[in-house]
């Protein structure tokens, strides 16, 4: 062996990742993971698009509802002047967050006044909104990898490239310390981003597969777009055979609703198309390109977005008919690319790539002999890619410019722009290695080779400890042997002790279950001691309603009977005037008997249906017609026992109230419970003896926000805070023992909630009074 061949192996053994690298694509493969339900869970949540979610939104009433849909929205909005989302959609966020006291709300406010600026083209001041909602967010850990993606677009239009730098890096450490894969996986692409534009490659390339790792655990759509960026970064690196790989692995991707949006389908087939022109491959990419222009025909997206995909594939379409020879076709579509530009004034970097129409142009009029035009749109290629601190457009440009003057016999000039190449060559570093593979690649091919060494000296451990363990086995039987009569001795007298155990349990259990039964027995009569409570209530209000009319019968009877004596005698005295006089009298009494005998008819035929047992189906129901009655039937039941007891009525019923979904029998019960409780708070305060107080019980219909309310106030004793927290809890009660089972508010809470979809809630101060207010939906 000679001398020098181990210091070879030491050297050459740097590069044994690279050459596992070059041999096998598996190291460099980004395989489609084993998804846990969770990240399905997460796939479907940023995969939805925005006109399925708001076809969910049109279907929504509740606030809870309608609040978490329009997040979504937002979450999967990116924010720009044009999108799904309009200024209303963000100002009702803002009142829902408002309205439920949610912390996002300063955060969505941000985020309005940042689109309103975008709109404005007030891209700076945009971008600092922005940048501040996303802060807010952070501070909720609510993650919001859409809006942190959008805005890297917005720091070049502002021209803070190295602010782009400095904040994708620094939010790239907090993500990381959370576990935040998807806002990591955003920050990777901004850095790529950044590093694409300044021309080093080898970082640009890395941040892309590690953005596309990233991304598949959430958004197939955007994993499979950083492989295209990947491989159109290794073209122009030079790596050809790695550009086609992963350029390959983006078109044969297959995702979720949004793994197929035309966008990415034309994105991913142009910039395949793009590689193919540097392989010369020309008519091949110009298929390519029209798969892409077809793809983007489909567009949905808004008019600007769908016009810039159009202008963009226009001039890459421009460019491989040109390399086809066929400058002719090319020219009307570079004129229509040059009217959308004008039209819209297109950035030279877009989600898409470059937008290379000076550079098209210049090829165009090249191929013409129009050797001025195409000198003009060279400057002017290079001098926007200059003002877009586009360092790799730069290079190519100069290089283009510099092959331009020699083909025309201008040196001088020519070697201006070749040494502005060279020192730019310099500062760039371009020559990363000859293998031009990036560090992130071999260092994943290192920790593949490493894990494979790993686990052979694993498989030697497992087999000495296996080893091991087949003689310590014998001894531990032998011992186990001895254990185990002891064992059985042992276990013997735990089950002794075990059903003893067992019997007491038993016992506690039987009288457990007795006082169980003994609880629900009581509770039972209770509750039926309830329901005679009110019925007791409800009897009193039927019997003092029909005593009216029933006393008008009683007199008009009597004074019919003594008018038909007076009719006798007139009859015989021949007096036929006194006698029809007296008729005419009889025949109106009688009207009026009947009139009250008919309503004395209607009170109890509309008790007998509130009485009737409830079936609980739910009828179209008149509340304003139901308060009015059992206010009137409460009060009157009062006045039965209590003839001293007076208060004044007052009732607001809303015009128009719709009629609700409702079991008027247990409404009604639930109105009378609340009454007497109000009828009762006042008598209370009155016999108190207060100097000038006038007990005041009132009802009130409103219909708000898709909610029928009815509002029992009174001016009674009212409530402290803690009987007020207390007061729906079975049982409880403020009256004395035996004027009351603790079970009549419990019951109103179950009725209207359980019962109704409603809610029952109570507002009081001590000494001033209380209202109820009963919230049912329209």
């Amino acid at each position: 062996m000679p001398a020098s061949f181990p210091l070879i192996l030491r050297r050459t053994q740097r590069l044994w990742p690279l050459l596992l690298l070059l041999a096998s694509p598996l190291a460099a493969q980004i395989r489609l993971p084993v998804l846990s339900p969770a990240d399905q869970a997460r796939h479907r949540y940023w995969e939805a698009t925005g006109d399925s979610l708001r076809r969910v939104l049109a279907t929504q009433r509740a606030d809870t509802a309608r609040l978490r849909t329009l997040q979504h929205m937002i979450d999967v909005a990116p924010a720009q002047a044009e999108s799904h989302m309009q200024d209303r959609d963000y100002e009702e966020v803002i009142a829902l967050t408002g309205r439920l006291h949610r912390p996002e709300r300063r955060a969505y406010r941000l985020l309005l006044h940042g689109n309103q600026l975008l709109k404005r083209k007030a891209v700076g001041p945009a971008l600092d909104s922005l940048t501040a909602a996303i802060a807010v967010f952070d501070r909720l850990h609510r993650p919001v990898p859409d809006l942190l993606a959008s805005i890297r677009f917005f720091f070049v239009a502002a021209g803070r490239l190295e602010a782009r730098q400095a904040y994708y890096e620094g939010h790239l450490a907090t993500y990381g310390q959370r576990g935040d894969t998807a806002s990591m996986a955003v920050c990777y692409h901004g850095l790529a981003g950044y590093y694409n534009a300044r021309g080093d490659h080898n970082r640009a390339i890395g941040y892309y597969l590690q953005a596309a790792e990233g991304y598949r655990y959430f958004d197939w759509n955007t994993s499979y777009n950083e492989l295209a960026t990947a491989g159109q970064l290794y073209a122009e690196w030079g790596n050809l055979a790695q550009a086609l790989h992963y350029l390959r692995q983006s078109l044969a991707g297959q995702g979720g609703p949004r793994g197929q949006l035309p966008s990415s389908i034309a994105y991913r087939n142009w910039t395949m198309a793009d590689v193919q022109l540097q392989l010369h491959q020309n008519s091949a990419a110009l298929r390519a390109i029209d798969v892409g222009l077809a793809a983007a025909a489909r567009d949905t997206a808004g008019f600007e977005s769908a016009a810039s995909t159009k202008a963009f594939g226009l001039v890459l379409k421009s460019a491989a008919l040109l390399a086809l020879g066929r400058p002719r076709e090319a020219g009307p579509l570079l004129r229509t690319a040059e009217h959308l530009n004008d039209s819209l004034q297109l950035p030279l970097l877009s989600g898409l790539g470059y937008f290379q129409l000076d550079a098209t142009w210049a090829r165009y009029y090249t191929a013409l002999g129009d050797e001025a035009r195409a000198e003009t749109h060279w400057l002017a290629a290079y001098r926007t890619a200059r003002l877009s601190h586009a360092t790799s457009l730069q290079l190519a440009y100069l290089r283009e410019l510099t092959r331009f003057y020699q083909q025309r016999r201008r040196p001088a000039v020519a070697a201006t722009y070749a040494l502005a190449a060279l020192a730019l060559t310099d500062t760039l570093r371009a020559s990363e290695g000859a293998l031009h593979v990036t560090h992130y690649e071999t260092e994943r091919a290192d920790q593949a080779q490493q894990q494979r060494i790993a686990a052979l000296r694993l498989t030697q451990v497992q087999d000495a400890a296996r080893a091991r363990r087949q003689r310590l086995l014998l001894g531990a039987t032998l011992a186990g042997l001895a254990l185990l009569a002891g064992l059985g001795f042992v276990l013997w007298r735990g089950n002794r002790r075990q059903q003893q155990a067992n019997a007491q349990l038993q016992a506690q259990r039987d009288q457990t279950a007795q006082a169980l039964q003994h609880l629900q027995t009581t509770q039972a009569q209770l509750i039926q001691a309830e329901k005679m409570a009110s019925l007791g209530e409800l009897t009193a209000g039927i019997a003092h309603e029909i005593q009216n009319p029933l006393n008008f019968v009683n007199n008009f009877s009597e004074v019919s009977a003594e008018l038909m004596l007076e009719l006798e005698e007139a009859q015989a005295a021949g007096d036929g005037a006194e006698v029809s006089a007296l008729a005419n009298d009889v025949r109106q009494n009688l009207t009026k008997i009947t009139e009250h005998g008919q309503r004395a008819a209607g009170i109890v035929k509309g008790m007998l249906e509130h009485s009737r047992a409830s079936t609980g189906e739910r009828q179209p129901t008149n509340l304003n017609a139901l308060c009015d009655e059992y206010l009137r039937l409460a009060y009157h039941g009062l006045r039965a026992k209590d003839k001293s007891f007076n208060t004044e009525l007052q009732t607001d019923f809303a015009p128009n109230l719709p009629l609700v979904e409702g079991v008027g029998a247990d409404l009604g019960r639930v109105l009378l419970n609340l009454f007497n409780n109000a009828f009762y708070a006042v008598r209370q305060r009155q016999q108190a003896g207060e100097p000038g107080y006038q007990p005041q019980v009132g009802v009130r219909t409103v219909l708000l926000n898709q909610q029928v309310q009815i509002q029992v106030s009174d001016n009674g004793t009212g409530m402290s805070p803690d009987v007020q927290a207390k007061v729906f809890q079975p049982f409880f009660t403020t009256k004395p023992t035996g004027e009351g089972t603790g079970l009549g508010l419990s019951l109103s809470h179950d009725i209207i909630a359980q019962g109704h979809g409603g809610m029952l809630t109570v507002e009081s101060q001590s000494g001033q009074g209380t209202i109820f207010c009963i919230s049912l939906p329209a």
